[in-house]
Protein backbone atom coordinates (compact mmCIF):
# COMPACT_ATOMS: atom_id res chain seq x y z
CA UNK A 1 0.00 0.00 0.00
CA UNK A 2 1.57 3.44 -1.30
CA UNK A 3 0.90 6.29 1.40
CA UNK A 4 1.78 9.58 0.56
CA UNK A 5 3.45 12.47 2.73
CA UNK A 6 2.11 16.27 2.40
CA UNK A 7 2.07 19.17 4.14
CA UNK A 8 -1.20 18.08 5.59
CA UNK A 9 -0.44 14.77 6.87
CA UNK A 10 -0.31 10.89 5.18
CA UNK A 11 -3.22 10.40 2.80
CA UNK A 12 -3.49 7.36 0.78
CA UNK A 13 -2.30 7.38 -3.28
CA UNK A 14 -5.01 9.41 -5.45
CA UNK A 15 -3.11 8.77 -8.76
CA UNK A 16 -4.78 5.92 -10.26
CA UNK A 17 -3.40 6.51 -14.26
CA UNK A 18 0.04 4.71 -13.58
CA UNK A 19 3.36 5.56 -14.65
CA UNK A 20 5.81 5.83 -17.95
CA UNK A 21 9.24 5.64 -17.79
CA UNK A 22 10.74 8.26 -19.92
CA UNK A 23 12.50 5.85 -22.38
CA UNK A 24 8.72 4.58 -22.84
CA UNK A 25 7.29 7.19 -23.93
CA UNK A 26 6.61 8.52 -27.35
CA UNK A 27 5.33 11.60 -28.71
CA UNK A 28 1.96 9.70 -30.08
CA UNK A 29 1.59 8.15 -26.50
CA UNK A 30 1.47 11.88 -24.87
CA UNK A 31 -0.87 12.84 -27.23
CA UNK A 32 -3.55 10.27 -26.84
CA UNK A 33 -3.37 8.83 -22.89
CA UNK A 34 -4.01 11.98 -21.51
CA UNK A 35 -2.73 12.62 -18.38
CA UNK A 36 1.24 11.73 -18.63
CA UNK A 37 3.31 10.59 -15.02
CA UNK A 38 6.82 9.98 -15.76
CA UNK A 39 8.55 7.54 -13.85
CA UNK A 40 12.53 8.47 -13.14
CA UNK A 41 13.71 5.86 -11.97
CA UNK A 42 17.49 7.07 -12.34
CA UNK A 43 17.76 11.20 -11.27
CA UNK A 44 20.85 11.70 -13.60
CA UNK A 45 19.28 13.69 -16.47
CA UNK A 46 21.79 13.18 -19.00
CA UNK A 47 21.36 16.19 -21.80
CA UNK A 48 19.35 14.20 -24.30
CA UNK A 49 17.07 12.86 -20.94
CA UNK A 50 16.39 16.45 -20.20
CA UNK A 51 15.33 17.51 -23.17
CA UNK A 52 13.49 14.57 -23.63
CA UNK A 53 11.62 15.60 -20.23
CA UNK A 54 11.11 18.87 -21.33
CA UNK A 55 9.07 18.20 -24.55
CA UNK A 56 6.67 16.36 -22.54
CA UNK A 57 6.24 18.35 -19.11
CA UNK A 58 3.44 20.64 -20.92
CA UNK A 59 1.16 17.03 -20.68
CA UNK A 60 2.81 15.87 -17.85
CA UNK A 61 0.92 15.62 -14.48
CA UNK A 62 2.93 14.49 -12.30
CA UNK A 63 7.07 13.59 -12.41
CA UNK A 64 8.24 10.68 -9.70
CA UNK A 65 12.28 10.86 -8.88
CA UNK A 66 13.19 7.46 -7.12
CA UNK A 67 16.07 9.14 -4.53
CA UNK A 68 18.25 6.04 -5.11
CA UNK A 69 20.05 7.11 -1.27
CA UNK A 70 19.33 9.14 1.76
CA UNK A 71 20.08 12.91 0.74
CA UNK A 72 20.35 12.17 -2.99
CA UNK A 73 21.57 15.17 -4.39
CA UNK A 74 20.71 14.34 -8.14
CA UNK A 75 17.02 14.00 -7.23
CA UNK A 76 17.18 17.05 -5.56
CA UNK A 77 18.64 18.78 -8.21
CA UNK A 78 16.20 17.09 -10.81
CA UNK A 79 13.48 18.49 -8.39
CA UNK A 80 15.09 22.52 -8.22
CA UNK A 81 15.63 22.12 -12.47
CA UNK A 82 11.69 21.28 -13.23
CA UNK A 83 10.61 23.81 -11.22
CA UNK A 84 13.08 26.25 -12.64
CA UNK A 85 11.99 24.88 -15.96
CA UNK A 86 8.57 25.96 -15.01
CA UNK A 87 6.85 23.01 -14.63
CA UNK A 88 4.19 23.19 -11.89
CA UNK A 89 2.60 19.94 -11.61
CA UNK A 90 3.46 16.80 -8.80
CA UNK A 91 6.68 16.12 -8.50
CA UNK A 92 7.05 13.01 -5.84
CA UNK A 93 9.97 11.51 -4.59
CA UNK A 94 10.12 7.74 -3.23
CA UNK A 95 13.17 5.53 -2.20
CA UNK A 96 15.22 6.15 0.22
CA UNK A 97 13.23 9.41 2.18
CA UNK A 98 13.56 10.01 5.55
CA UNK A 99 11.34 12.37 7.63
CA UNK A 100 14.29 14.39 8.60
CA UNK A 101 14.64 15.66 5.47
CA UNK A 102 11.12 16.46 4.38
CA UNK A 103 11.80 20.08 4.93
CA UNK A 104 14.70 20.05 2.46
CA UNK A 105 12.66 18.18 -0.32
CA UNK A 106 10.17 20.59 -0.29
CA UNK A 107 12.81 23.42 -0.79
CA UNK A 108 14.01 21.43 -3.75
CA UNK A 109 10.51 21.13 -5.58
CA UNK A 110 9.06 18.12 -4.53
CA UNK A 111 5.46 18.34 -3.64
CA UNK A 112 5.15 14.90 -2.06
CA UNK A 113 7.05 11.88 -0.87
CA UNK A 114 5.73 8.30 -1.90
CA UNK A 115 5.90 5.60 1.12
CA UNK A 116 5.37 2.24 1.46
CA UNK A 117 4.10 0.97 4.42
CA UNK A 118 6.57 -0.48 6.35
CA UNK A 119 8.32 3.41 5.84
CA UNK A 120 5.38 5.25 7.24
CA UNK A 121 5.35 2.49 10.31
CA UNK A 122 9.03 3.16 11.21
CA UNK A 123 8.39 7.18 10.22
CA UNK A 124 4.74 8.14 11.54
CA UNK A 125 2.78 11.24 10.34
CA UNK A 126 4.14 13.18 13.16
CA UNK A 127 7.72 12.69 12.12
CA UNK A 128 7.29 14.56 8.74
CA UNK A 129 7.33 18.19 9.26
CA UNK A 130 7.80 20.89 6.68
CA UNK A 131 9.80 23.91 8.76
CA UNK A 132 9.94 26.86 6.99
CA UNK A 133 11.85 28.90 9.36
CA UNK A 134 14.31 26.04 9.15
CA UNK A 135 17.97 26.92 7.81
CA UNK A 136 21.13 25.06 7.87
CA UNK A 137 23.59 25.24 10.53
CA UNK A 138 26.75 27.78 9.37
CA UNK A 139 30.16 26.26 9.99
CA UNK A 140 32.25 27.30 12.61
CA UNK A 141 35.61 28.30 11.81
Amino acid sequence: MVILVTDTGFHPDDWTDGFVPLAAVSPQDGESIGRLAIDLSDPRCAPADWVRLQHFLPRTALVRIRLRQVGDAEGHDLATSLRRAGFGGRIRAHGAVLAGHYTLARRAGFSEIELQAHQAQRQPCEHWCNDPRWTPARRRS
